[in-house]
């Protein structure tokens, strides 16, 4: 897969857990699983689109 396609699915996979994670039904256990999961996903790559960049980086411990 060209990296530019690697890059629009990681951003999705992002979009997707992070609507989910912002459900207000959602428990805040659940919320901070979903944004290590984000985390991992982005690992420390950065993620361009035309308007914006944004820096992923795991937090170092719970």
């Amino acid at each position: 897969m060209g990296s530019e396609l690697e890059e629009v699915v990681r951003l999705e996979r992002v979009e997707l857990i992070a609507r989910l994670a912002s459900i207000g039904a959602i428990k805040e256990k659940d919320r901070e699983i979903a944004l290590n999961i984000i985390a991992e996903i982005a690992g420390d790559s950065v993620i361009k689109s035309k308007d914006f960049s944004i820096i992923f980086t795991p937090s170092s411990g719970n």
